[in-house]
């Protein structure tokens, strides 16, 4: 699952990242699955920490909607109406097109 990243929005991540929506939404419904959700702790540990070296005025908050952030561009661009109009996913274009827009969220959340 670490390989699966914006720049590597490929087949098998494309799967992988579609049956982890999959999961979320039929947690949503069926209590018993709800403990997939603790999926998303480590990353939000990481965003913290990435976003109080960063200079955010609260990190904690912050780095939460960070992964909140990238997780709906990535949902968008594999799912939603992004899927229409993005770049290719895997090609050169895609990933200038993501690290762009997660670069821009970082500034934008830790204010330089």
């Amino acid at each position: 699952m670490a390989r699966c990243t914006p720049s590597a929005v490929v087949p098998s991540c494309r799967i992988i990242s579609l049956a982890r929506y999959a999961c979320l939404l039929e947690a949503v419904h069926r209590p018993e699955l709800r403990g997939i959700l603790q999926h998303g702790t480590g990353l939000r540990v990481q965003a913290r920490d990435l976003l109080t070296r960063a200079g955010a005025t609260d990190p904690d908050r912050q780095g939460d909607q960070f992964v909140a952030f990238v997780d709906g561009l990535l949902f968008d661009r594999l799912a939603g109406a992004g899927a229409l109009s993005a770049p290719q996913p895997g090609t050169a274009a895609s990933r200038a097109d993501l690290g762009a827009a997660v670069r821009r969220l970082l500034r934008a959340l830790s204010g330089t």
